[in-house]
């Protein structure tokens, strides 16, 4: 099984953030969609070989989580109200 993928991120304040692209193995998105591995400093850091997938989705609500496992084909990560958030997230119907 693949990690789903995260295309793009646009909180250029994030440490990971090079390019908007997310440089570390893999995030974990919170109940509330958040991104938990959203971490603000001014110095970079993970690896710029690296692209990020999700590690964990506990966005019970999202309907792309099965299983804690997140089931989009890639997402988003965007800058909220002083946190990103998976902007991918879409509410169960």
């Amino acid at each position: 099984m693949d990690m789903t993928p995260v295309s793009i991120c646009n909180v250029t304040q994030c440490a990971y953030n090079q390019a908007n692209l997310c440089h570390t193995l893999g995030i974990n998105v919170g109940s509330h969609a958040e991104c938990n591995t959203y971490n603000y400093r001014t110095a970079k850091g993970g690896n710029r070989e690296v692209k990020a997938g999700i590690g964990a989705c506990l966005a019970a609500e999202c309907r792309h989580n099965q299983g804690l496992e997140c089931r989009a084909p890639d997402i988003n990560v965007t800058f909220h109200d002083s946190h990103a958030d998976c902007k991918t997230f879409e509410a169960k119907r």
